[in-house]
């Protein structure tokens, strides 16, 4: 069954069903000419301070021309604030419920000579067809998205498709009976400033960079409360941001208990995580501390 493309839209009524019904949505200048260069000059400069420490991550094919930056959320400010935009609220609570978790914020700077990247789904370690997604994800075009310079590539309804779901052997998913190709996709186009936001259950991967500038991107990649996040951002996140961000990013980043689910005493506690642990370490019978390690 041939599906319709999803065009570019601001109509996030139309986004949010070109996501049921495609898998994936364009919205247009979401961000401004000037929050685009500022997100692009944090990233341009960390991804050249990772290569001069010798920490850089590469992939990309045998050369390993791609540079990849994990954990946006300890690298600057700008990041932090861009995982309060309202369009994350609007999309990903229509796909994974109001209550939904950053799992990852990351980069991937496509260069020149890169290869495809092997198609997968964000959710394929689940291990079987979901008939909503667990996890969803956020691709912030700093630069123009295109078929020749390495833009997202989508197999447009597959998330739909039953058979079409890795079947989870640990970390590593199984090939499904009815795994597409790179034949099967399409290049998600797009200027600079748009959003390419797509369902956990689609296929999709990196495409080849064949222009002679890198291709710029932030991937925040998004999940329902009780998923485990990619990223373990309440202990990886830096100390000293804890103690001075906002409550509505630390909540969204897992700071706090969902139905029971991550917490580190009561249930229910009464000072939110951010603000102190609350742990209780061995106590003597008159409530005196014990020597934790005895």
């Amino acid at each position: 069954m041939t599906v319709q493309l999803a065009q570019p839209t601001s109509d996030l009524n139309q986004a949010r069903a070109d996501l049921d019904e495609r898998g994936y949505c364009i919205v247009p200048n979401v961000l401004s000419r000037a929050e685009i260069e500022t997100l692009k000059a944090r990233l341009q400069a960390q991804a050249a301070g990772e290569r001069a420490r010798g920490v850089a991550f590469h992939d990309g094919g045998p050369s390993r021309p791609n540079q990849r930056i994990w954990m946006l959320l300890n690298k600057g400010r700008v990041f932090r604030d861009l995982m309060l935009h309202p369009i994350i609220g609007e999309l990903m609570g229509h796909l994974l419920g109001p209550d939904f978790l950053v799992s990852s914020f990351t980069a991937n700077i496509a260069h020149p000579g890169g290869e495809p990247m092997v198609l997968h789904t964000d959710q394929g370690y689940v291990g079987f067809w979901t008939p909503k997604p667990v996890v969803a994800n956020i691709a912030w075009m700093l630069d123009d998205f295109s078929d020749a310079n390495g833009g997202t590539r989508l197999v447009p309804g597959s998330h739909l498709d039953a058979a079409a779901t890795p079947r989870s052997s640990a970390y590593v998913p199984d090939e499904p009976s009815n795994m597409p190709t790179l034949e099967d996709t399409i290049a998600a186009d797009g200027p600079a400033g748009s959003i390419l936001c797509f369902d956990g259950r689609i296929w999709h991967g990196t495409g080849a960079n064949r222009t002679d500038k890198p291709r710029h991107a932030l991937l925040s990649y998004h999940c329902r409360p009780f998923i485990r996040p990619q990223e373990n951002l309440t202990m990886g996140l830096d100390p000293a941001i804890c103690d001075a961000e906002r409550p509505a990013l630390l909540n969204r980043l897992g700071f706090a208990t969902w139905a029971g689910l991550g917490r580190i005493e009561s249930p229910r506690p009464s000072t939110p995580l951010f603000v102190t642990p609350g742990r209780v370490g061995p106590l003597g019978p008159d409530g005196a501390p014990l020597d934790p390690l005895a």
